[in-house]
């Protein structure tokens, strides 16, 4: 056999391939040049060229597998006898005296078959291979492909693995560890056997003893050190991993990666690719401390997601609590790029733009009230009320968002029209399919929360919109653009709307619901709280930054109320800490850049504080939790401080409330309508007073309130059309008329109550029932009514 090895030494040189040929892992970097994750699909390989190798990791590998690797010509005869002697007496080869350089040819061209023929083989191409390349080459070679276990190929992407650290940076210790884990990866793998894994690498350290690359002082500190693994998979998590999902499915879908989703799969994977994104560390680290500073443990999930206005690129992104949490079954949906949910008043900016370009202006006056009903376009009547039944006088449209007013909404949607509210949210960034339905205004079909940030970065950017970007560039291993991004602005919405509307969300935060978004500097934002307090929201801007806020729990099944969360959670609680605190980083450092803001007072207007519960002039008792200094016109405002919350003398120009307390229901209606007041109710069915009395009315009787209120009676019993009405006493013609005319089936059985005779005043009664009233409706009602008396 040596005989054969040695004929084969004048044979023309061999051409290999370089380190960056086959399957290399993907680079993601953030905007600094930092890494955020390496991608692979099991062969985690990242090329490192010879000069970054430590000199103790050279030495550990050449003395522990090939220790006249510097002076052979590819073969080690004395390692070839020594090999054919094991393997003569084993009957079977047992053992390939193979030298780095057939090692190498072996991972890169023979395969591993143990034959005679492939040993020949593999002798004859390592003399070739030593006589094109020189020593350094072929141990670049080598040490980029070696497989060293965990899917890690070559020792930078092991060092990543196993210690966190590039291969130049490698102690000699751990430069000892991975040189023993070539002989058997999988066998010696320290997670598995950490015990066979050390004693190895002691033999590595006595092999460089004996070799004289090492001292025997140095050998003994480095063989007591601990292995210092970083935990299993740790290297394969992503630092910010919805960011890097999102980036991975923006490429996936990226035709200059390739024809077909499998394409790109393949070079994102496999490429050895560069991809450029543009998340900024520091914003990101902020966004997360941010949430995790006002978010519970136990408690509701928040996204998040910041761009630059100026360039659409995404600065910040958090989808959700914890990517890795095995246990949470959400844990890996995006809530900020796939979660979409109603952004509620969070969304009337967009219909405000709408009704600045269809003519209004931001001191439009417009009817306040606590409830308004108008007619959609399919004919039906839509009734809607403001948060918390707030009662507002007469608003300017500038009010009316400052203070986020359903009923300004809904008129301003019925006079412009709702495909003009599409219109101007697509135009923003809003790239879910809407229906132009009469609550488009209020936000009641679902967005995503970066589609949210988008199209507020348009009203940011004076109304210039740019997509949100991810990633702004990829190169291949050798240095080529694959992919660019640049960022193109388009007009979108017209300068004079953005600017007004700016202006406006500017006042949001300075004195109206966003107010806990309050930074130092001026900020211009929306709250947004849906029906049922099921997600909460604030969205707000400067000229430098974006950042829109989501809080709800994934499911959307439990409302931010107790007691799943400490009090009810709106726009400007949570949602706007969570921003404020976000920003004063984020914005750490940064000059304060120009933004619209509102000018003087239109004439007309004065301020005033008024109590919403109410609608009274805010009094010193008054709650400050219901009170809002709102700018209204001079004839607007109320004469009278609230009576409600401040006792004493009451100016009764405005009208006195009257008094339905003990009327019914039809009476009571009737006589409020006729004082000019509207009317809602709400029933108790667990009240003793008659069903269908007044129990309880708001504002109460005596009160002086502006006649535009709202009342709110509180009636006695179940709400008709729900339950079984109560027949007992009745007569059976009052009996079947009460069920009848509420659908239900009536059956009339005549029997007596009692065994004796019926009193007289007790003829003709029902005295039995059943279902009994109060049950909820089934089906029919059977009746037991006394018989009356036969005559003489």
């Amino acid at each position: 056999m040596i005989a054969l090895i040695a004929s084969a030494c004048s044979v023309e040189p061999i051409e290999v391939s370089g380190i960056e040929a086959g399957s290399l892992t993907t680079t993601v970097l953030a905007a600094d040049g930092s890494v955020i994750v390496r991608w692979h699909d099991g062969e985690d390989r990242v090329p490192v060229p010879f000069s970054s190798l430590p000199g103790h990791l050279v030495d550990a590998v050449v003395a522990i597998e090939d220790q006249r690797f510097w002076i052979h010509n590819g073969v080690d005869p004395g390692a070839v006898a020594r090999a054919a002697r094991a393997n003569l007496e084993a009957g079977q080869i047992v053992q390939g005296g193979s030298t780095i350089t057939q090692q190498y040819l072996k991972m890169a061209v023979v395969g591993s078959d143990l034959t005679i023929e492939r040993k020949v083989e593999e002798a004859g191409l390592a003399v070739r291979l030593e006589e094109a390349l020189s020593k350094r080459e072929i141990l670049e070679r080598y040490l980029n492909l070696v497989f060293l276990g965990e899917g890690s190929y070559g020792v930078e992407a092991a060092a990543q693995r196993y210690f966190g650290v590039h291969a130049a940076e490698l102690t000699l210790s751990q430069s000892a560890l991975l040189a023993g884990l070539i002989v058997s990866p999988t066998t010696l793998n320290p997670y598995d056997d950490p015990g066979g894994a050390l004693d190895r690498r002691s033999a590595v350290l006595d092999s460089m003893v004996g070799a004289g690359w090492l001292d025997r002082a140095q050998a003994d500190r480095a063989a007591v050190e601990s292995l210092g693994l970083l935990p299993r998979g740790f290297v394969d998590r992503s630092l910010y991993p919805y960011f890097t999902e999102e980036v991975r499915r923006t490429l996936l879908a990226e035709p200059a990666l390739g024809d077909t989703v499998e394409e790109r799969w393949e070079l994102i994977h496999h490429g050895g690719l560069i991809i450029h994104t543009t998340i900024d560390p520091s914003a990101q680290v902020a966004a997360e401390t941010a949430i995790r500073s006002v978010m519970p443990d136990d408690g509701p999930s928040a996204a998040l997601v910041a761009i630059d206005p100026s360039t659409g690129m995404v600065r910040a992104l958090v989808g959700g609590r914890d990517y890795y949490d095995l246990s949470d079954p959400v844990a890996q949906f995006n809530l900020a790029t796939q979660g979409r949910r109603q952004p509620s008043s969070a969304f009337k900016p967009f219909a405000l733009a709408a009704a600045l370009d269809a003519g209004m202006d931001l001191d439009t006056v417009f009817p306040g009230g606590r409830v308004v009903s108008v007619t959609t376009d399919a004919g039906t009547r839509w009734t809607v009320a403001n948060h918390e039944d707030a009662l507002f006088p007469p608003l300017t449209l500038r009010e009316a968002t400052v203070f986020s007013v359903n009923t300004v909404y809904a008129r301003v949607t019925d006079q412009i029209g709702p495909e003009a509210i599409v219109a101007a949210a697509r135009a923003a960034g809003i790239s879910t399919p809407l229906e132009p339905i009469a609550s488009v205004a209020l936000g009641t079909q679902e967005v995503t929360v970066l589609e949210m940030a988008s199209a507020y970065s348009t009203l940011a950017a004076g109304g210039l919109r740019t997509e949100p970007t991810l990633v702004t560039r990829v190169t291949a291993p050798g240095g080529d653009v694959l992919f660019r991004t640049l960022p193109a602005l388009t007009r979108a919405i017209d300068e004079d709307t953005a600017e007004k509307v700016t202006e406006t969300l500017v006042d949001v935060v300075r004195r109206g619901t966003g107010q806990q978004a309050k930074i130092g500097r001026p900020v211009a934002g929306k709250t947004g709280t849906t029906e049922g307090s099921y997600d909460a929201w604030f969205v707000g801007y400067t000229p430098d930054l974006v950042a829109a806020v989501w809080i709800g729990f994934p499911e959307g099944t439990k409302p931010l109320t107790a007691p799943w969360t400490p009090f009810t959670v709106t726009g400007g609680t949570w949602p706007g800490q969570i921003w404020s605190r976000f920003a004063v980083s984020a914005l750490s450092g940064q000059s304060y850049d120009d933004i619209a803001a509102a000018g003087e007072i239109a004439t007309g207007l004065v301020t005033v504080e008024i109590d919403l519960a109410t609608g009274f002039l805010a009094g010193p008792l008054c709650p400050r939790s219901h009170v809002a200094e709102i700018r209204i016109q001079a004839s607007s405002v109320p004469t009278v401080e609230c009576p409600i919350h401040n006792h004493g003398e009451v100016d009764i120009h405005a009208g006195t409330m009257p008094d339905v307390g003990d009327l019914d229901l039809t009476a009571a209606v009737s006589v409020l309508e006729a004082a000019g007041y509207g009317v809602t109710l709400s029933w108790d069915s667990t009240s003793d007073s008659p069903a269908g009395e007044v129990m309880a009315q708001h504002p109460i009787a005596g009160a002086t309130v502006i006649t535009s209120a709202t009342v709110a009676l509180t009636i006695a019993g179940p709400e008709p059309g729900t339950v079984i009405p109560e027949v007992l006493g009745s007569t059976a013609a009052e009996a079947e008329h009460a069920l009848f005319s509420l659908g239900i089936p009536v059956r009339v059985i005549l029997d007596s109550e009692t065994p004796n005779a019926v009193p007289p005043d007790r003829a003709g009664l029902v005295w039995a029932q059943m279902p009994s009233g109060g049950m909820p409706l089934s089906g029919a009602v059977t009746i037991w009514v006394n018989p009356e008396p036969i005559g003489p």
